[in-house]
């Protein structure tokens, strides 16, 4: 059938998504437009016909090679698909990707603006003879050629005279329908293809911040959860994208967008503001009335848990007022608590503040809750209470601290521990009325990296 030579010689690609040393960011910034041309929408009739499917072309390649195409038998290998990401928006630059029924792949052009030739919908044929399949970091490429510059191998793209000779346009129509798929289901055999993220968010901490950078035009991530589900999806947006200065969403909704690979991160890229529909409440959230809510029982079980894992809970406010360290999810046998400490933490002093949803306190409530300190050295965790916080920022409100009981240094050991004390109960904690309003409470820790540095934990945080 066909064979491939290889070589094994490693790519260096241009990017995309980062300026690249060897061209001068103002060449970059000129490539890509801000007004746009509307791309065709009709087309002429074609005499050609894929024989190779793009499953059976990425197969042939090896990653960390360069194949070159060529057949055995003297016949074109041709393959076809829909385009369903183009460069139309600046998300993507001098690329485009193309889907069949067996997979997708990634089609590299000397050349920028291809969607006012091959826009998203339209049925694009290769006659690959003599082109090369190349990878970046993972993900199998169409190129047309390779330079050596610098002692690196970069992909030139297909260049306007194979446009024309290798490339057929075919029908215009609409992009394939996504494949729905959770985050926990996304592999390898997604990459280059069009997928949809049904009940998923973005983490609290991406919330209100842009896509990326459009003033110094650097490429960010911003991370996708499920309902439900620990694992998160990087979405990558380049800071040439013309919505890279919109704000991320808040609310919870569905998401479609082309899934890639960086190494071993799988990324998703949309291709520009429609593909995001998130205008429902985030998953858990209930609506807070006006006077805030009767009562309140936190265990923080069905928290996300680990090392750098912050905590998101519906409702509830997870800030840093000092340093960058915030409230953690952590568990131990089983059980899921929250979590601060300054030990290690990369800026000297740490403040931080959780702050429960609004409470309605118009008449007599009470507070009770379980804390436990760990490798003790300073009493870091007060409680306040606040009727004036905003909801954002714990720095603008009047606070009156809470007098609970808490461990102290004196507090025994848990019991097969060495350096954890036993968890201890907070006592009733009666909470002022407030007629006509509502109140928060507030766990705020503070300690420093050099003297101050006990952990402080907090579980079952109930106000009835």
């Amino acid at each position: 059938m066909s064979i491939f030579t290889t070589t094994s010689i490693m790519t260096f690609r241009i990017s995309r998504f980062l300026p690249v040393a060897a061209l001068a960011s103002a060449m970059l910034w000129a490539c890509v437009k801000t007004d746009f041309d509307q791309p065709p929408t009709q087309s002429q009739p074609v005499n050609i016909r894929a024989n190779t499917t793009i499953a059976q072309l990425k197969a042939m390649h090896t990653l960390g090679k360069i194949d070159s195409i060529k057949s055995t038998t003297g016949d074109s290998i041709i393959i076809s698909g829909v385009v369903v990401m183009d460069d139309r928006s600046g998300n993507y630059y001098k690329a485009l990707v193309i889907q069949d029924s067996t997979g997708g792949i990634e089609v590299t052009f000397n050349d920028n603006d291809q969607y006012t030739r091959f826009p998203v919908g339209r049925t694009v044929f290769i006659r690959c003879n003599g082109l090369l399949l190349t990878d970046y970091q993972n993900l199998t490429q169409i190129t047309g050629s390779v330079v050596q510059e610098g002692g690196q191998t970069r992909n030139v793209g297909l260049t306007e005279a194979q446009v024309r000779t290798r490339v057929v346009g075919g029908d215009f129509g609409e992009a394939p329908e996504p494949k729905v798929l959770s985050i926990s289901q996304l592999n390898s055999s997604h990459v280059s293809t069009l997928i949809r993220i049904d009940d998923a968010e973005f983490v609290v901490a991406d919330t209100g911040k842009t896509f990326a950078d459009p003033v110094s035009l650097s490429t960010l991530n911003r991370y996708l959860k499920n309902c439900n589900d620990a694992k998160t999806l990087i979405l990558r947006t380049s800071g040439y994208a013309n919505f890279a200065g919109a704000k991320v969403p808040r609310g919870r909704g569905r998401i479609t967008g082309v899934l890639s690979v960086f190494r071993n991160d799988l990324q998703l890229y949309i291709r520009d503001l429609s593909d995001i529909t998130m205008d429902s409440l985030r998953c858990g959230e209930v609506v807070i009335p006006p006077t805030g809510l009767p009562s309140l029982n936190e265990t923080f079980s069905g928290a996300s848990a680990g090392a750098n894992v912050y905590l998101d809970l519906p409702g509830w406010t997870n800030m840093a007022l000092a340093g960058t360290e915030r409230w953690e999810g952590r568990s131990f046998s089983g059980n899921v608590f929250a979590q601060a400490t300054a030990f290690q933490a990369p800026v000297s002093n740490l403040t931080t503040w959780l702050i429960t949803p609004g409470l309605d306190l118009r008449t007599q409530k009470v507070l009770r809750f379980r804390s436990q300190w760990g490798f003790y050295v300073h009493q870091g965790l007060t409680v306040w209470y606040s009727t004036d916080f905003n909801g954002n920022n714990a720095a603008t409100a009047n606070w009156v601290q809470l007098s609970p009981v808490l461990p102290n240094a004196s507090t025994p050991f848990e019991p097969g521990q060495t350096n954890y004390c036993e968890w201890v109960p907070s006592g009733n904690v009666q909470l002022p009325i407030v007629p006509g309003g509502k109140a928060y409470i507030g766990f705020k820790y503070t300690g420093n990296t050099s003297t101050n540095t006990t952990t402080w934990r907090v579980d079952d945080v109930v106000v009835q």
